[in-house]
């Protein structure tokens, strides 16, 4: 078997929700040994809907290819347990509110005391510093104050709109993972680093997304409005209705696509007025250049018009429910939605792993765990306790 990228490297994964578990699952994916800290009854999502038999969909999402590994760190031989595990880690994830790990007596200057070459990476809502760092947050949170709430939806509607899926967490979670591999990478490449601490706020990586809105605010004043569909700068690129009532979105503004377009519809002559001659011209008369195309589509079904534009290699696709989505050949070809299946015989399906990397593949190698599943071989094979420790801290419900 290929060995995987980050294989011989060991994270400790204090995290739960959305952005931390997702941050830890890309790195389990990438072949690091992630351990699953849980307290307690564990992890929220464990008890989150939809299930599929007795199995959460929500949790399962999250945490495949992890250990998990059941300690009260709150009491002093929880706490003592907790740091033999850092003791022999390569890094620290955590999605607590800022202030939480110091409180837990894990504060920077004591993690240098057990492993100074800790790598820690913070994931909250705000971020560690700042007025709002002590904020609780979810992703509803981030894209209300990222502004991109304000310019999704319908043009001229005042009502903000969430995005439909929690993409402030995931993109967090993204650049956690990121920076947590860029971190490990030069305490390799450089043997005499010390270990050091990452801040990700959801916040921040929001507004990361925002590509030009507030730079264009900062350089003239002007406040986005919503686009709808629209593709801000070039036209037409919207959403068509078409017979079947279906939609699909057509990216067709640059002149070369436009011109190919017009002369597949028969509309040659459109490329004669001076109205959508150029692409600036378009996009003054965005309503009329959409109409043409709108009559063509509405005409026609929505994957007819896709294989049609897709053969003249023009931008084009159906708005596909996940109905479609599931059922698309090229999802499927490439993997993307794939299916662990339980000792119970359950089958879950699950989105695979994304990054696809030739010599060091990315794969599902381990079911999502259950509460406290690796706890005794970590603390047999990992801390080398003794049978006798190990029975210590269950009678006195540490583990």
């Amino acid at each position: 078997m290929a060995k995987r990228a980050l294989e011989g490297t060991r994270i400790l994964d204090l995290t739960r929700y959305v952005s931390g578990p997702y941050c830890t699952q890309l790195l389990a994916d990438l072949g690091a040994e992630v351990i699953k800290i849980e307290k307690g009854i564990g992890d929220d999502t464990r008890r989150f809907g939809p299930f599929l038999n007795d199995h959460c969909v929500y949790y399962e999402f999250l945490n495949r290819n992890k250990k998990d590994f059941k300690v009260d760190y709150r009491k002093p031989e929880g706490k003592a347990v907790l740091r033999d595990l850092i003791r022999e880690s390569d890094a620290i994830v955590e999605n607590f509110l800022p202030g939480t790990m110091d409180k837990m007596g894990l504060s920077r200057e004591e993690l240098d005391k057990i492993n100074p070459k800790i790598i820690v990476t913070h994931i909250s809502g705000f971020g560690q510093t700042g007025p709002y760092k002590s904020r609780p947050a979810f992703d509803c949170i981030a894209q209300a104050m990222s502004g991109v709430m304000s310019v999704t939806g319908k043009i001229g509607s005042d009502e903000p709109t969430m995005i439909g899926l929690t993409y402030a967490d995931y993109i967090a979670g993204t650049f956690g993972a990121l920076s947590t591999a860029a971190a490990l990478y030069h305490i390799k490449a450089n043997p005499d680093a010390e270990g050091q601490d990452i801040d990700i706020s959801m916040l921040d990586a929001a507004i990361s997304y925002s590509l030009f809105a507030t730079q264009d605010f900062i350089n003239t004043g002007k406040v986005m409005e919503k686009h709808g569909n629209r593709d801000p700068s070039l036209s037409p690129s919207t959403t068509f209705k078409s017979k079947d009532g279906k939609y699909v979105y057509i990216h067709c503004g640059k002149d070369v696509h436009f011109k190919k377009l017009m002369e597949h519809i028969g509309r040659t002559e459109v490329l004669k007025d001076e109205r959508f001659s150029t692409a600036p011209a378009r996009m003054a008369n965005q309503d009329a250049t959409e109409s043409i195309v709108a009559e063509w589509v509405a005409g026609k079904n929505a994957f007819d018009v896709e294989a049609e534009l897709a053969e003249l290699i023009l931008p084009c696709a159906v708005v596909a429910d996940y109905g479609d989505v599931v059922h698309n050949p090229h999802v499927q070809e490439r993997g993307v939605l794939q299916t662990m299946e339980h000792p119970d015989g359950t089958k879950m399906p699950v989105t695979g792993p994304v990054i696809k990397m030739s010599k060091t593949p990315c794969e599902i190698y381990s079911l999502p765990p259950e509460i406290g599943q690796h706890t005794n071989e970590v603390l047999k094979e990992l801390l080398n306790y003794s049978d006798e420790q190990i029975a210590v801290l269950k009678s006195g419900d540490v583990i």
